[in-house]
């Protein structure tokens, strides 16, 4: 049986191309023009966080380490007796393929506890574009920083979907709803390919995860302050759609 994702054999790098002092790639401890190393080749035997993986997500039978780059966030929501890993592509998004700049609204009509990451979904990819993996659920929960739950939303017919709140709080060990700068720092993966590094790219990404204290508010991680925001769910111009995809443990080559 071929594994659906084998361990990484090299890491992406970046330029820190910021000079804020406090924000961004700067504010970790890059100068400008170093280098960023995004995850870790990993031990073997051992899933931990960040972890790099090249996943055959089209089913062509080849790992490509440019386009098919994943990291091991943890394990399904959170949970890791799960039997299914999360692990979060290195790129947004945009109709499926990779775009560092494109943003999208994750409910243009702003009412996110109702309806779900209706208009993010439609930028996620399909489940003929990434044929050779699946979500062990279509239909989803739509939970809030602190687990209470609103609605059942479906992703059929896409491939993957958003990280949730949970999962990076298991994966960074963090609490997400502090908004504390810098506390993604010891997960620089989930940054690649955003305004962390070059000013021209996307903000970040947005999480599946509504935030509790606002009817119109969703999470999402931000790479200038290094942290799990909340936004608006109809901000268009500041987020893109980070896939996520699950599989089972006893298909990734670890």
């Amino acid at each position: 049986v071929h594994p659906t994702c084998k361990r990484a054999t090299v890491l992406h790098t970046e330029v820190c191309n910021q000079t804020s002092t406090s924000k961004f790639c700067s504010g970790s401890g890059y100068k400008t023009g170093d280098v960023i190393t995004y995850g870790n080749i990993g031990t073997k035997g051992v899933l931990t966080s960040g972890d790099a993986f090249d996943c055959d997500v089209n089913g062509d039978g080849v790992f490509d380490s440019e386009t098919e780059r994943f990291y091991y966030v943890s394990g399904k929501d959170g949970d890791d007796t799960s039997d299914y890993a999360t692990l979060i592509y290195y790129n947004n998004v945009s109709g499926g393929v990779p775009n560092n700049t494109a943003t999208f609204a994750y409910d243009s009509a702003n009412t996110p506890k109702e309806n779900g990451p209706v208009t993010a979904k439609r930028q996620l990819p399909t489940t003929s574009q990434w044929s050779n993996v699946s979500l062990s659920n279509t239909t989803r929960k739509i939970k809030d920083e602190n687990n209470t739950e609103y609605i059942d939303f479906s992703y059929s017919g896409y491939a993957a979907r958003l990280l949730t709140v949970q999962e990076v709080n298991k994966g960074c060990g963090i609490t997400v709803g502090n908004y504390n700068y810098g506390e993604l720092d010891n997960c620089k993966y989930l940054m690649e390919n955003t305004k962390y590094s070059t000013g021209s790219n996307a903000s970040g990404c947005w999480l599946e995860s509504v935030h509790s204290s606002n009817a119109h508010d969703t999470c999402n991680v931000n790479g200038g302050g290094r942290s799990v925001f909340s936004s608006p769910a109809s901000y268009s111009i500041y987020y893109g759609v980070r896939p996520a995809i699950e599989v089972l443990k006893s298909k990734i080559s670890y």
